[in-house]
């Protein structure tokens, strides 16, 4: 980028790694208490959680959506401050994790398709396509 300044563009899509960041983060803490509840109860009935049909791929998609969580706001960080490898590859291993959780959650775990999956497949996706071709050449440093 000639000027030094920082695209407008690359400025959104660091505030929306940062918006969806944040709320993964919160939907995350809901998950694992809702988790941890409803282990809690099932013990208490007898039984054990980790024997229930899916529950590898429940705790499979909890850590790939920590994962996720992390990734999103490294790569905002990096996107503000036009980093090669904090914001454009750390991006890029958010959008393929991502994808990779998406069809994890349709297919393993029955989840629907509703405003969430599509969120979920259109924002990484997205994510790779501006990386890898209009903020190619401004993520330098």
């Amino acid at each position: 980028m000639a000027d030094g300044k920082r695209p407008g563009g690359l400025t959104a899509l660091a505030v929306l790694n940062f918006v969806f960041g944040g709320l993964g983060a919160l939907l995350m803490l809901g998950l694992v208490a809702l988790l941890s509840v409803t282990s809690s109860a099932v013990h208490a009935a007898g039984g054990e959680l980790t024997s229930a049909p899916g529950a590898g791929l429940v705790y499979l998609a909890l850590l790939l959506g920590g994962i996720n969580v992390i990734l999103l706001i490294a790569s905002g960080v990096g996107y503000i401050g036009q980093k090669k490898f904090l914001g454009r590859t750390l991006g890029t291993v958010y959008a393929i994790l991502s994808l990779a959780g998406s069809v994890i959650s349709l297919a393993g775990l029955h989840t629907g398709f509703g405003i969430g999956t599509i969120i979920g497949l259109i924002y990484p996706v997205l994510t790779l396509v501006l990386l890898n071709t209009t903020f190619k050449d401004d993520l330098v440093n």
